[in-house]
């Protein structure tokens, strides 16, 4: 896989409301400057800058093609069975959602700040 300049960021967007951004490199006028453009970032805020950077490291794990912390990439033994029958037991319910599906899009928003 490519590496890619990605940077990760959180913003207090209003009181008590964080969100991660993430953001990829683009080539600036000057040496002497970093531009980032926004790659994705949460839909919703959340009340604590420490929980919304954990919610974008993994955001960026599965941005890079690995599992979301707290989630093995293919789990394996613990329930015993087949993988297939493993992944239905360990399938969220309909209509439960990952943070990682409930708090991802690509960024839009008409918050001056980004």
């Amino acid at each position: 896989m490519a590496l890619r300049d990605l940077a990760l960021t959180v913003l207090e967007l209003e009181p008590f409301e964080f969100h991660w951004v993430l953001m990829e490199a683009v080539v600036a006028e000057s040496e002497e400057c970093l531009v980032y453009r926004p790659v994705d970032s949460s839909t919703q805020g959340l009340p604590d800058y420490s929980e919304a950077l954990i919610q974008g490291a993994s955001a960026l794990r599965v941005l890079q093609g690995l599992a979301p912390f707290g989630k093995p990439v293919a789990p394996t033994g613990i329930l015993g069975g087949s993988p297939k029958a493993l992944s239905t037991r360990l399938a969220p319910a309909e209509d439960s959602q990952t943070p990682t599906e409930a708090d991802s899009c690509m960024l839009t928003t008409d918050h001056s700040l980004l």
